[in-house]
């Protein structure tokens, strides 16, 4: 299950709720394009939009975006003149305006990472003519700044779900941009010129906030730890969430929903979510409450289960050892038990499950607050990591510009 920006002048007038019911109808794994020159493209007489094409219903979501007519209009000339009566997933279907008239459509198919094919339509008086070019796709990496107007989520909402899902525990912090507050990410990714087609990771960002205070972190992305840590500052804590992270590093390897069991191969739902940690690592109340339960599980093996009141709960699961007992009081971020694989497990890891009045939630819909430092076995060779990619985020977010950058 996976998911990605460029809306101009003519885009952010739509309203962002639609523009959500939308992107819940695509799949995670599906990549949204960014032009990075479009939120500094407002003041220029030409305009052009990018799309990409998503895995379903992108006849509707066009004509809500672009126009009825104005799409009506493209897919007339796309049947008719190029024969194609449908779109691929992933492709990117640009709309470009000068004075309020469209001056030209522009479909960029790609055959692989490495080539496409740009057909398009140039208006020519009052006709459209058709012309094609080969597409030369490349991967690099790149420095996105943004400068936040009114919220990350509603200046660029299709790459901020592309954040949002990348940064995993701490998406929360884009929520507290405020405007005037900068952000800069550093995006890997296949790019055809600067429209970005594929996001292969983002590797660190760079906050300056008066809000949330300036930090830049960066990703380490080994076996274990699958977060971002902070470098080059002396920020310990994130800002608050709505839980505490119940690992404070660990990468997840499951998600919430349905997947494929471990054991049989076969679809069943995860009622949580899985974070690998090594056997006996800390495991955290997500909040404040009282045990219930601390003790086998069936599959879960050895767990714990926290009620926090109002109808919220959380479990704990594939626990070694337990540090906390029925009856006790336990306060947030309190360690409760040491992460384990009993019961029906394949490695270490803590199986987390969020519960409202008796249903599983996905916990990922919670914010969370957690250590941002580096764990001590690993702390040296995130330094050197993160160095030089702190280097390049601070430059941009001091410059207020965008670009690319070996990596």
């Amino acid at each position: 299950m996976r998911r990605a920006t460029f809306f101009l002048i003519l885009v952010a007038l739509i309203s962002a709720t639609a523009f959500f019911l939308y992107q819940e109808s695509l799949k995670k794994d599906v990549n949204i394009s960014l032009n990075w020159n479009n939120q500094n493209n407002v003041k220029k007489s030409r305009q052009t939009l990018h799309l990409q094409v998503p895995s379903a219903k992108y006849d509707d979501f066009f004509a809500e975006i672009l126009g009825s007519e104005n799409w009506e209009n493209a897919k007339l000339l796309y049947r008719k003149k190029a024969g194609l009566t449908k779109f691929m997933n992933g492709d990117v279907f640009s709309v470009t305006t000068a004075r309020g008239k469209t001056v030209s459509y522009d479909l960029h198919h790609y055959k692989n990472n490495s080539k496409g094919e740009k057909i398009s339509f140039v208006r020519q008086g009052n006709d459209f003519v058709r012309k094609n070019e080969p597409i030369d796709l490349e991967e690099k990496t790149m420095i996105r700044y943004y400068k936040i107007k009114t919220s990350f989520s509603e200046d660029d909402p299709q790459f901020y779900e592309i954040a949002k899902e990348r940064l995993i525990w701490d998406w929360g912090i884009l929520d507290k941009l405020k405007p005037g507050d900068s952000i800069a990410f550093m995006v890997k990714g296949i790019f055809d010129s600067d429209i970005l087609v594929k996001t292969y990771g983002i590797l660190g960002f760079s906050i300056k906030s008066k809000n949330i205070g300036d930090f830049t972190m960066t990703a380490f992305r080994d076996y274990i730890y699958g977060d971002y840590f902070v470098s080059g500052h002396t920020v310990v804590l994130s800002p608050p969430g709505d839980f505490r992270a119940p690992i404070d590093s660990g990468r997840i390897t499951s998600y919430y929903g349905e997947r494929r069991d471990p054991f049989n191969k076969r679809k069943k739902f995860h009622n949580g979510v899985d974070i690998l940690a090594k056997t006996d690592t800390p495991v955290r109340a997500a909040e404040s409450g009282r045990v219930i339960f601390a003790g086998e599980k069936g599959g879960l093996g050895k767990a714990v289960v926290i009620d926090h009141g109002n109808g919220l709960r959380t479990v704990y699961g594939h626990l070694n050892r337990y540090l906390t007992a029925v009856g006790m009081n336990i306060v947030r971020g309190e360690i409760i038990a040491g992460a384990g694989s009993t019961g029906r497990s394949t490695a270490p890891h803590l199986h987390f499950t969020v519960m409202q009045n008796g249903k599983t939630v996905d916990p990922l819909l919670f914010t969370y607050e957690r250590v941002w430092t580096a764990p001590f076995d690993i702390s040296g060779s995130f330094r050197t990591l993160s160095a030089s990619r702190t280097v390049e985020l601070e430059n941009a977010v001091t410059a207020e510009k965008s670009f690319f950058i070996k990596e």
